[in-house]
This record gives C-alpha cells, sequence and structure tokens, in this order.
C-alpha cells in the first residue's frame, strides 16, 4: 500500500501529539543500544517525509551498520542495502546530509564528517553494502551520522548513531596453549654389556724330541 505524502504528514503529526517525552525508541545501531527519545523518532519521521521526492513506490532501503573501526582510528563502517535495483545503483549518490538535517533529527554533527567518503558495493555473493571511511580519526565513543541518498526516483535519508570501543576493550585472541609435557620420562639407554675377554690362545706345543737309538 502507498500512501500520499500528505497522509504520512497526518500522521507524523498524530504521533507527535500523542508522544510523550520520556518515551523511548530503540534505534538500529550496532549493539542494538536504545538511543534516543519518541521526539527524535518524530523528528527523524518529519525529515525522511520532507526529503521524500513525489513517486508511487521506491525499492531502495538501507539497512543497519556495521562499524569496523576502534576509537582513535578514521572511521570504518558498512551500511547494508536490502534492496536495491540496478537502475538505483546506477544513479545512487550517498551523501552527509547538510547540518540542519541533524538538527532536525536532534542529532549532533561531528568535523569528521567533513572528510567521509562513500563506496556502493555489490559483491560476488548477493550482498550491496555503502562502504564509509574518513581521513581523520574518530576521538568520540559515538558519532552520529545523517546520510541522504538521491537518485533518479527519489530521495532517501536516514540517521544513524555508531558507537567506538576503544582499542583495549576488544577482546583478544585467544593465547596459544603450551603443548603437554611428557608424563614419563624417556627410558635411559640400557648400558651396553662390556665384551667378553677372549681367553689367550695355548701356547703351541713343540715338537717331540727323536727318541734315543
Amino acid at each position: 500500500m502507498v500512501f500520499s505524502r500528505k497522509q504520512v504528514e497526518v500522521y507524523v503529526q498524530h504521533i507527535s501529539s500523542s508522544t510523550s517525552g520520556t518515551s523511548r525508541d530503540t534505534t538500529e545501531v550496532t549493539g542494538q543500544t536504545p538511543l534516543g527519545q519518541g521526539l527524535r523518532a518524530v523528528a527523524a519521521a518529519v525529515l525522511l517525509v520532507s526529503s521524500l521526492t513525489a513517486t508511487n513506490a521506491w525499492a531502495l532501503a538501507l539497512g543497519r551498520v556495521s562499524v569496523q573501526s576502534q576509537l582513535g582510528q578514521p572511521l570504518r563502517a558498512e551500511i547494508d542495502v536490502p534492496s536495491i535495483t540496478d537502475e538505483e545503483a546506477a544513479s545512487l549518490q550517498v551523501q552527509v546530509a547538510p547540518e540542519d538535517a541533524f538538527r532536525a533529527a536532534t542529532m549532533q554533527y561531528s568535523p569528521v564528517l567533513n572528510t567521509v567518503q562513500f563506496r556502493l558495493e555489490r559483491r560476488p555473493n548477493g550482498r550491496t553494502v555503502i562502504h564509509l571511511s574518513s581521513e581523520q580519526p574518530v576521538v568520540e565513543p559515538f558519532l552520529d551520522l545523517v546520510v541522504q541518498t538521491p537518485w533518479n526516483g527519489g530521495r532517501l535519508v536516514r540517521g544513524y548513531t555508531m558507537l567506538f570501543d576503544p582499542p583495549n576493550l576488544r577482546p583478544a585472541p585467544a593465547p596459544l596453549l603450551p603443548s603437554t609435557a611428557r608424563s614419563s620420562a624417556a627410558p635411559a639407554p640400557a648400558p651396553s654389556a662390556a665384551p667378553a675377554p677372549q681367553a689367550a690362545p695355548a701356547p703351541a706345543r713343540s715338537a717331540a724330541a727323536p727318541a734315543p737309538a
């Protein structure tokens, strides 16, 4: 079912009037950490509605973000793209949204986002991801990101909050177990028997003297 823009705006206004300031929303981020309040979800919905170009339907979708770098390192992350057509992939552009989009979504814009680069990757196994990389290191334990993806069929906007672990909190590889010492000692070589002394040869008997005549 496809709703018109006016219907979606009315629905968002209804949610806005009935959402309390203490309600919380679970956003798709690394580690599934609960973030923000209902107001953030409403603001993000308004941002999404206002940024969509009029269209009957769209197939492009953005999924979860997976952080691959650590705190103090340049950003390395991937955003899953569970649904995209060849036509959308050919015209897709991924960008960091303007700062006013961050304010509308009650998210914080960080200067490190000025160096973020996006690359669409379609892998042999059929998986499609948007690879994120930056030149500057991430120095805060979390980083808000609002991306906009204009293409021929419209424009999609989505917000993420990425969490970064300090390097010393990453699980260390399991240590190799030392080789088990042999429980039994190797048998000592048996002492070689001393050679038996050889008997001295008997002296040759002298020839018998001839008997006297």
